[in-house]
């Protein structure tokens, strides 16, 4: 597994600019020979340095949603995790575009995916770039220290989020936690459990040392902060089904001061609605370059509008909602005509079906919407689903929170508050129901089923297989390049 190869044809670490507002470079700074061994005893001398090391951290969030690499857009979970549940069709012109995509909602997923390659590269390269910034750092020396100890904060949160997407996806895999040396890539893989305990070690740090959005201004938006990394803290726990330490991390969030659900449901997936306060981490794209929007506007919207038609919506997903439930027209709409079930996701689309513009710079990839990767809602049913046996009544206001906020100015009859009666399973089953409304379309559906245990018996008659499709192949070639080390998951 031939990181370097991989991931340093040029390192800039000094100029891969991630969000709007982060340290800038020139263009010319620190080349290295495409496939050498990089020679950095010339970088990570200063304190900007650091700060563009820590950008470079960064860029693959962006690559994995961004117009720089049309494979990885179409890899993340809001295109390629949820195909081929009840929620998601592939879509496309026809039933055999987007080959990767078809294997996907096909449950015949093949170890030379193109899709599952740039998961595994992304993320690895992302793992590069963290280890890097925690290994040259250190013996940097700051005037502002807690500044230092910021930037390795961050650094241990981007490493935790790759490795748990990796994790995700492929279940045990090579644990990295410094640049390799030539000639050491061959790296067998850790358990399932020892990422685990990686991934949280890293967001202990995170915690412990960085401080809220909320304190810093908005000059750090786009970085981690501590809300973020309770956060997902939060989901890590929740995936391994650690329910009290969910609620052991839920309680620490719901205590930074700030934070409260947007009135208005349908002004979340807006301009305005962008780092608003039931925003708690977001990955940033801008349209004023070329290259630095995201091309998930065009991935969902439709052929006939300029897009690719990707990611459409089941009937099942919107047969899931209550009656006037407004979240239906604000999540949704529909185009006729063209292959698929005609309807679409709103949330990451373009005007008229949103309040954002279609690109007039950098081509028609090239968007301006943030992806919203965490939001104060999902920390509230987390946490609500963590305690729905032990505390219900607590776990229903968190519940009601999102509930009210979902009818707006409508009656109370509609979306009507869960009865503090209910308890059990009932009340189970309305959490589960809450998150399949509440964030249908932003690529929890296929980890909520797994992690669940509901797969087998929802997505069976769609094709997929139990101790098999919970988790992808290993790239081929990324088996090949180990040299037999590497061990192949049930493909």
């Amino acid at each position: 597994m031939n990181l370097y190869k991989t991931v340093i044809k040029s390192i800039k670490l000094s100029c891969l600019v991630l969000f709007v507002g982060m340290a800038s470079c020139e263009d010319d700074y620190l080349e290295i020979d495409a496939y050498g061994s990089p020679l950095l005893n010339n970088f990570y001398k200063t304190p900007t340095d650091a700060e563009q090391g820590l950008n470079a951290a960064y860029s693959p969030l962006r690559e994995m949603y961004g117009v720089e690499n049309f494979l990885a857009a179409n890899s993340n979970d809001l295109i390629f995790g949820d195909i081929g549940t009840d929620d998601i069709l592939k879509g496309g012109a026809r039933v055999n575009d987007g080959p990767q995509l078809f294997e996907k909602e096909t449950y015949t997923l093949q170890t030379s995916n193109n899709s599952v390659t740039a998961i595994w590269a992304v993320n690895y390269k992302g793992i590069l770039y963290a280890n890097l910034v925690l290994q040259k750092v250190p013996d940097i020396e700051f005037e502002d220290t807690s500044k230092k100890e910021e930037i390795l904060a961050e650094a241990h949160f981007l490493r935790a989020y790759y490795y748990f997407d990796l994790v995700n996806s492929f279940g045990g895999v090579p644990l990295i936690t410094e640049p390799q040396e030539p000639g050491s890539y061959a790296v067998p893989r850790a358990t399932k459990e020892q990422i685990y305990e990686l991934i949280e070690e890293d967001l202990k740090v995170a915690i412990n040392v960085l401080p809220s959005r909320f304190d810093r201004g908005n000059a750090s938006f786009g970085h981690a902060d501590k809300g973020a990394a309770l956060g997902l803290m939060m989901r890590v726990s929740l995936y391994q089904n650690k329910m009290n330490q969910v609620k052991t991390y839920g309680e620490q969030f719901l205590l930074i001061p700030g934070y409260a659900l947007e009135p208005d449901f349908s002004k979340i997936f807006s301009p305005e609605g962008e780092w608003g306060t039931g925003s708690v981490f977001e990955i940033n794209f801008s349209t004023n370059t070329s290259k630095m929007g995201t091309l998930i506007g065009r991935m969902l919207t439709p052929r006939s509008k300029g897009g690719i038609g990707f990611g459409q919506i089941k009937e099942d997903l919107r047969n899931e909602y209550e009656i006037n439930d407004p979240r239906l027209d604000a999540s949704f709409y529909n185009v006729p005509g063209g292959y698929g079930t005609e309807w679409y996701n709103r949330k990451y689309a373009w005007a008229p079906y949103s309040e954002y513009q279609k690109p007039n710079v950098g081509g028609a990839g090239n968007s301006d919407m943030n992806i919203r990767a965490i939001r104060l809602a999902d920390v509230y049913l987390m946490y609500a689903e963590a305690i729905y046996d032990t505390d219900p009544l607590t776990a229903i206001e968190y519940v009601n929170k999102v509930r009210t906020r979902a009818r707006g100015n409508e009656l109370p009859t509609v979306v009507p508050d869960l009865p503090l009666t209910l308890s059990g399973q009932a009340l189970l089953d309305a959490i589960y129901h809450e998150r399949r409304v509440e964030f249908a379309g932003e690529g929890y559906r296929y980890h909520d089923l797994i992690r669940t245990g509901r797969a087998e018996a929802i997505l069976g008659p769609l094709g997929f297989q139990a101790d098999k499709n919970e988790i992808m192949p290993i790239p081929f070639d990324q088996v090949q390049l180990s040299q037999g080390v590497l061990d192949q998951n049930s493909y």
